[in-house]
């Protein structure tokens, strides 16, 4: 299977678009900031989904914008799943621990998160340098781009994706997971679409963590986005009854940045979308006419530490 971080980057960075379900587990903040500040990256555009899409969109654009990346798009996608009666994804503490800039949200309303995709990808197609979507929520809008846009949207270079759980091959070690849970109708429409898809999922992710400790660290360093983090980690860190939470979707996101991070397998899933096995993902072994993916086994825990926790507080001290 092709090595799916080996396209080529444009002199501005590897094309990419955001598919997040921002607000509810800090991670996600985290990442979107990996994303606009890494130079190895092109953020073109942040879609979110999931619940109140309008309020996602205005935590995206304020974080945005505390990085001075007013260039970058936030375009508001699904706020349901395309799974019959799937409903979950919204734990009711979204927005707190930071100070919005009031009013709605507007910006780009006329392009949904679905026409955004397609649109980054026709326009990546046209440079020669392939766009990647890499989803750390549920993965609607981007089915939605594949199914309402198929042309422009099989031109999607590679999918990234904080997804799934492998607890290695067959029934017996087929695991439920979060994202996966919101949406699997979405999940398998993406996976039997033929594009390039990375699953980074909870056997890895679940082994990475920021502790009290280091918010506390970006509360020392100070400024409008040490605030917006520190408000926002200890909502999370309430939530959750913790010290210390993983750093799920930024792990995804760092696959785009050093691929040997994340040791990968070849595997044949097989969703699970309804019933009580709902958001689960069977794996077997690679099996001619059925979709094959490739998701992360291991992960250098010690390497990303180092990496993510530099960039995030280099990025708070930028700002």
């Amino acid at each position: 299977m092709p090595d799916l971080a080996s396209h080529p980057a444009s002199v501005n960075g590897l094309p990419l678009v955001l598919d997040t379900d921002i607000g509810t587990d800090i991670d996600d903040v985290y990442a979107l900031i990996l994303a606009a500040v890494s130079p190895e990256l092109d953020l073109r555009a942040v879609t979110v989904v999931n619940s109140d899409v309008h309020l996602r969109a205005r935590l995206a654009r304020h974080i945005l914008d505390l990085l001075g990346r007013r260039d970058v798009l936030v375009s508001m996608g699904a706020s349901l799943s395309l799974t019959p009666g799937e409903r979950r994804g919204w734990m009711g503490h979204e927005g707190l621990g930071l100070s919005l800039p009031a009013g709605p949200y507007a910006e780009e309303a006329s392009v949904d998160a679905a026409q955004r995709i397609a649109r980054c990808a026709a326009e990546s197609h046209a440079a020669g340098v392939p766009l990647t979507v890499c989803t750390i929520g549920a993965m609607t809008n981007l089915a939605l781009a594949l199914r309402c846009y198929p042309e422009t949207a099989a031109h999607i270079g590679q999918v990234v994706a904080m997804a799934s759980d492998f607890g290695g091959f067959g029934p017996q070690n087929a695991r439920w997971e979060h994202n996966v849970a919101c949406d699997p109708v979405a999940v398998e429409i993406v996976l039997r679409s033929g594009l390039l898809v990375t699953l980074v999922g909870l056997n890895v992710t679940s082994q990475t963590a920021m502790t009290r400790q280091d918010v506390d660290a970006l509360e020392a360093i100070g400024g409008p986005l040490a605030e917006a983090l520190v408000g926002m980690h200890r909502v999370w860190l309430t939530a959750l009854r913790s010290d210390r939470s993983p750093m799920h979707d930024g792990l995804a996101l760092s696959y785009l940045l050093d691929a040997t991070l994340l040791p990968m397998a070849p595997v044949s899933p097989t969703v699970h979308t309804h019933g009580g096995q709902s958001g689960v993902i069977q794996y077997d072994p690679p099996q001619a006419g059925a979709p094959i993916c490739q998701i992360a086994t291991s992960v250098d825990v010690s390497r990303f530490t180092q990496m993510f926790q530099g960039r995030i507080r280099q990025a708070v001290r930028n700002r």
